[in-house]
């Protein structure tokens, strides 16, 4: 994220909120695999935001699968929600390589 002259974060693209069921899985730091049905709740044309229970860490690379899809995307985390009970279950993930996955197209 970038910022102006003065300082207000400036978003590199707009987000649509949604809430897309899908399917998100990969591998921990550890080796252990996972596989997850979630909610994606907002898509911006370089990733997207999603809620979940599991530990996602910062850096992970997941797999996301639509349920509406028979295609899947990589995404990396690239934050994890604030301590505290408001959204501490969100992550902000951003796709490896850009593409329509999950069904926004956004002007270039």
């Amino acid at each position: 994220m970038s910022k102006s002259d003065d300082s207000v974060p400036i978003r590199r693209s707009s987000r649509v909120h949604v809430r897309i069921p899908a399917i998100i899985s990969g591998t921990y730091p550890d080796g252990r695999t996972f596989r997850h049905e979630t909610h994606i709740l907002n898509v911006s044309k370089f990733g997207a935001s999603l809620e979940t229970d599991l530990p996602l860490e910062v850096g992970m690379v997941v797999n996301v699968l639509p349920t509406f899809s028979s295609q899947a995307a990589v995404f990396r985390v690239v934050w994890a929600g604030r301590s505290g009970p408001s959204r501490t279950r969100e992550f902000g993930i951003e796709y490896m390589e850009v593409c329509d996955l999950l069904g926004v197209n956004f002007p270039e």
